[in-house]
Protein backbone atom coordinates (compact mmCIF):
# COMPACT_ATOMS: atom_id res chain seq x y z
CA UNK A 1 0.00 0.00 0.00
CA UNK A 2 1.53 3.35 -0.99
CA UNK A 3 2.24 6.00 1.60
CA UNK A 4 4.79 6.70 4.31
CA UNK A 5 4.43 3.17 5.71
CA UNK A 6 5.41 0.03 3.84
CA UNK A 7 2.25 -2.00 4.42
CA UNK A 8 1.94 -5.40 2.79
CA UNK A 9 -0.85 -7.93 2.66
CA UNK A 10 0.52 -11.37 3.48
CA UNK A 11 -0.86 -14.86 2.97
CA UNK A 12 -2.18 -16.66 6.04
CA UNK A 13 0.43 -19.40 5.70
CA UNK A 14 2.92 -20.81 8.20
CA UNK A 15 5.91 -18.87 6.86
CA UNK A 16 4.24 -15.45 6.89
CA UNK A 17 2.47 -15.98 10.19
CA UNK A 18 5.61 -17.33 11.89
CA UNK A 19 7.34 -13.96 11.51
CA UNK A 20 4.25 -12.11 12.76
CA UNK A 21 3.77 -14.42 15.73
CA UNK A 22 7.44 -13.92 16.64
CA UNK A 23 6.72 -10.16 16.53
CA UNK A 24 3.55 -10.73 18.58
CA UNK A 25 5.67 -12.19 21.39
CA UNK A 26 7.91 -9.09 21.34
CA UNK A 27 4.97 -6.65 21.39
CA UNK A 28 3.01 -7.97 24.35
CA UNK A 29 4.55 -7.97 27.82
CA UNK A 30 2.52 -11.06 28.73
CA UNK A 31 4.18 -12.98 25.87
CA UNK A 32 7.81 -11.98 26.44
CA UNK A 33 8.59 -15.05 28.52
CA UNK A 34 6.87 -17.64 26.35
CA UNK A 35 9.05 -20.66 25.74
CA UNK A 36 9.85 -21.72 22.16
CA UNK A 37 7.34 -24.55 22.63
CA UNK A 38 4.63 -22.10 23.74
CA UNK A 39 5.39 -19.85 20.77
CA UNK A 40 5.16 -22.79 18.36
CA UNK A 41 1.88 -23.89 19.96
CA UNK A 42 0.47 -20.37 19.58
CA UNK A 43 1.45 -20.30 15.90
CA UNK A 44 -0.41 -23.61 15.44
CA UNK A 45 -3.42 -22.14 17.29
CA UNK A 46 -3.48 -19.11 14.96
CA UNK A 47 -3.14 -21.29 11.85
CA UNK A 48 -5.99 -23.52 13.08
CA UNK A 49 -8.20 -20.51 13.84
CA UNK A 50 -7.66 -19.08 10.34
CA UNK A 51 -8.04 -22.39 8.49
CA UNK A 52 -11.08 -22.30 6.23
CA UNK A 53 -11.77 -18.64 6.97
CA UNK A 54 -11.33 -15.64 4.73
CA UNK A 55 -8.58 -13.74 6.49
CA UNK A 56 -6.79 -10.45 6.11
CA UNK A 57 -3.16 -10.40 7.27
CA UNK A 58 -1.30 -7.09 7.12
CA UNK A 59 2.16 -6.04 8.22
CA UNK A 60 4.02 -2.76 8.29
CA UNK A 61 7.69 -3.13 7.42
CA UNK A 62 10.80 -1.15 8.32
CA UNK A 63 13.70 -2.18 6.15
CA UNK A 64 12.97 -5.85 5.44
CA UNK A 65 11.38 -6.73 8.78
CA UNK A 66 7.80 -6.50 9.99
CA UNK A 67 7.45 -4.02 12.86
CA UNK A 68 3.65 -3.98 13.19
CA UNK A 69 0.84 -6.31 12.18
CA UNK A 70 -2.94 -6.88 12.12
CA UNK A 71 -4.55 -10.30 11.69
CA UNK A 72 -8.28 -10.43 11.01
CA UNK A 73 -10.92 -12.77 9.63
CA UNK A 74 -14.51 -12.62 8.37
CA UNK A 75 -17.26 -13.72 10.71
CA UNK A 76 -20.93 -13.16 11.41
CA UNK A 77 -24.08 -14.86 10.14
CA UNK A 78 -23.55 -13.50 6.64
CA UNK A 79 -19.78 -13.03 6.96
CA UNK A 80 -20.48 -9.29 7.10
CA UNK A 81 -18.06 -8.61 9.94
CA UNK A 82 -14.29 -8.48 9.94
CA UNK A 83 -13.00 -9.46 13.37
CA UNK A 84 -9.68 -7.69 13.89
CA UNK A 85 -8.18 -10.33 16.13
CA UNK A 86 -4.47 -9.82 16.73
CA UNK A 87 -2.24 -6.83 16.30
CA UNK A 88 0.69 -5.00 17.73
CA UNK A 89 3.60 -2.67 17.14
CA UNK A 90 7.15 -3.46 18.17
CA UNK A 91 8.00 -1.30 21.22
CA UNK A 92 10.86 0.47 19.42
CA UNK A 93 8.52 1.50 16.56
CA UNK A 94 5.59 2.82 18.58
CA UNK A 95 4.39 6.38 18.13
CA UNK A 96 5.24 6.42 14.41
CA UNK A 97 1.74 5.83 13.05
CA UNK A 98 2.10 2.14 12.16
CA UNK A 99 -1.05 1.08 14.04
CA UNK A 100 -3.18 3.83 12.48
CA UNK A 101 -1.84 3.13 8.98
CA UNK A 102 -2.58 -0.59 9.37
CA UNK A 103 -6.06 0.13 10.70
CA UNK A 104 -6.90 2.44 7.77
CA UNK A 105 -5.53 -0.05 5.25
CA UNK A 106 -7.45 -2.88 6.90
CA UNK A 107 -10.72 -0.95 6.72
CA UNK A 108 -10.16 0.03 3.09
CA UNK A 109 -9.48 -3.58 2.08
CA UNK A 110 -12.35 -4.90 4.22
CA UNK A 111 -14.75 -2.50 2.58
CA UNK A 112 -13.56 -3.66 -0.86
CA UNK A 113 -14.25 -7.25 0.30
CA UNK A 114 -17.87 -6.30 1.01
CA UNK A 115 -17.50 -6.29 4.79
CA UNK A 116 -19.96 -3.92 6.46
CA UNK A 117 -18.48 -3.68 9.96
CA UNK A 118 -15.28 -4.25 11.89
CA UNK A 119 -15.16 -5.57 15.43
CA UNK A 120 -12.20 -5.76 17.76
CA UNK A 121 -11.62 -6.50 21.44
CA UNK A 122 -9.11 -4.39 23.38
CA UNK A 123 -7.92 -4.95 26.92
CA UNK A 124 -9.23 -2.16 29.14
CA UNK A 125 -5.70 -1.24 30.23
CA UNK A 126 -4.49 -0.72 26.62
CA UNK A 127 -5.27 2.99 26.57
CA UNK A 128 -3.36 3.73 23.36
CA UNK A 129 -5.33 1.15 21.35
CA UNK A 130 -8.65 2.21 22.87
CA UNK A 131 -8.01 5.85 21.99
CA UNK A 132 -6.84 5.00 18.44
CA UNK A 133 -9.98 2.95 17.77
CA UNK A 134 -12.33 5.55 19.23
CA UNK A 135 -10.67 8.30 17.17
CA UNK A 136 -11.16 6.18 14.05
CA UNK A 137 -14.92 5.89 14.53
CA UNK A 138 -15.36 2.78 16.65
CA UNK A 139 -17.98 2.73 19.41
CA UNK A 140 -18.06 0.66 22.58
CA UNK A 141 -20.45 -2.25 22.12
CA UNK A 142 -19.82 -3.98 25.46
CA UNK A 143 -17.25 -5.70 27.63
CA UNK A 144 -16.29 -9.27 28.40
CA UNK A 145 -14.29 -10.62 31.33
CA UNK A 146 -10.90 -11.92 30.29
CA UNK A 147 -10.50 -15.67 30.80
CA UNK A 148 -6.70 -15.55 30.71
CA UNK A 149 -5.92 -12.46 32.78
CA UNK A 150 -7.66 -10.12 35.21
CA UNK A 151 -9.55 -7.20 33.77
CA UNK A 152 -11.99 -6.75 30.92
CA UNK A 153 -11.82 -6.64 27.17
CA UNK A 154 -13.72 -3.78 25.60
CA UNK A 155 -15.73 -4.80 22.53
CA UNK A 156 -15.49 -2.11 19.86
CA UNK A 157 -17.40 -1.93 16.55
CA UNK A 158 -17.29 0.33 13.53
CA UNK A 159 -19.62 0.44 10.56
CA UNK A 160 -17.91 0.60 7.17
CA UNK A 161 -21.06 1.74 5.38
CA UNK A 162 -22.25 5.30 5.36
CA UNK A 163 -25.49 5.79 7.26
CA UNK A 164 -28.50 6.70 5.18
CA UNK A 165 -31.04 9.23 6.31
CA UNK A 166 -34.71 8.25 6.26
CA UNK A 167 -36.82 9.94 3.62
Amino acid sequence: MPGPHDIRQLPADRESLASLIALHHLCLPSRLYATPQQQAAFLDEVLDALAGRESLVLASFADASPVAYKIAYRTGNRHETLYSWLGGVHPSHRGRGHARALLLCQHQLASAMGVTQVETHVWGDNTAMLVLNLRQGFHVAGTVAGPDKPGVRVILRKSLVAPTLPR
